[in-house]
């Protein structure tokens, strides 16, 4: 009679969800920004908004598996296909009424920090990529509660721009940013060290 086999020791290592996983399951930034009350709704709803603008841009850039083609349909395929074509009359409505303004503005709009970064970006880091507000205000070396004030911000005026709301939102010591215009900033560069002048 052979000896009955025990069960192997559990690898601790094998037992927990690889970091992959857990970046998946991170709770949505957003909501629990909206659940806290840290977001307005005009705000959530400027943030859903955005968010949804990225995906359908993202909607057809990578292949699909599909079982292959007859070679004439394949070459048609493969033509080169506008992102803003794969758009539906709504989501194209979004982005050239409100999300194109909005970005263009945010992307020069400098929020504080030590490392010089846009609202624009920020926006980018929370809603769409999920990161976390402390990990974010690391990156940019922002003081705590900056990076969510400047979140904030943005999307009120993404909301002003969709005329959700009609105030303007109140710049705060934390929330002020810095509007650059990159052509007159160029102008002004140009004519003040011009040594031939």
């Amino acid at each position: 009679m052979e000896p009955e086999a025990k069960p192997a020791a559990a690898d601790p290592r094998e037992t927990g969800p690889t970091p992959e996983t857990v970046r998946k399951l991170r709770c949505d930034i957003v909501a629990r920004l909206a659940r806290d009350g840290r977001l307005g709704a005009e705000q959530t709803r400027a943030a859903l908004e955005v968010r949804r603008v990225w995906e359908a841009f993202g909607r057809g850039l990578f292949p699909a598996s599909r079982p292959v083609a007859p070679l004439a349909q394949r070459r048609r395929r493969a033509m080169f296909t506008d992102p803003v074509d794969r758009l539906t009359p709504a989501e194209e409505s979004s982005w050239r009424l409100r999300y194109r303004p909005w970005a263009r503005e945010m992307a020069i709009t400098v929020a504080a920090g030590a490392i010089r970064t846009t609202r624009l970006q920020l926006v980018l880091d929370v809603v769409i990529d999920n990161h976390g507000l402390r990990q974010v205000e690391g990156w940019y070396r922002m003081r705590h509660g900056t990076a969510v004030e400047h979140i904030r911000a943005a999307l009120h005026r993404y909301a002003e721009i969709a005329g959700w709301v009609d105030e303007p939102w109140p710049e705060t010591r934390k929330s002020a940013a810095i509007r650059i215009d990159p052509a007159e900033r160029t102008d002004e560069e140009v004519e003040g060290n011009n040594p031939f002048r």
